[in-house]
């Protein structure tokens, strides 16, 4: 299933993602800090270039996009840290903008948008090594 189905759901939570980052700044006019920002560059491309991917059963695009998934990842995990350790905040990124260490409420109790975008980054990560590594690492 994962062979087959794969990489249309890693495409399928890059959109979700990136319609819902695109609704909450856009619609919910929620201003991102610059650890969002860092979090879309990784996440927009990856909703374009996996949709062409699935369309065209490309399964070497995994060797490309699971960069892009580990690195939003990391943005993603450490927003999340500076929300939930009180007080810790070892690299100061958002200046005079929105400031990253604030969580918005977004109508899920004590879940934050980059609590969202751990899973969502973690589960694109997962289904690509599972798709890389089911076609074969060396397809081209």
């Amino acid at each position: 299933m994962v062979k087959k189905y794969g990489l249309y759901f890693a495409w399928l939570l890059a959109l979700i993602g990136t319609l819902g980052a695109l609704y909450f700044s856009e619609i919910r006019l929620m201003e991102p800090c610059p650890l969002c920002w860092f979090q879309r560059i990784c996440l927009f491309p990856m909703a374009i270039i996996l949709g062409i991917a699935t369309y065209r059963s490309d399964y070497a695009i995994c060797r490309y996009a699971l960069p892009l998934a580990l690195i939003g990842l990391l943005f993603a995990s450490y927003q999340v840290a500076i929300q939930e350790v009180p007080g810790w905040n070892p690299i100061e990124l958002c200046g005079n903008n929105a400031n990253c260490s604030e969580k918005s409420d977004i109508g899920l109790g004590p879940i934050s948008l980059p609590m969202l975008s751990v899973a969502n980054f973690t589960v694109i990560s997962l289904l690509l090594i599972a798709v890389w590594v089911k076609n074969g690492r060396t397809s081209r």
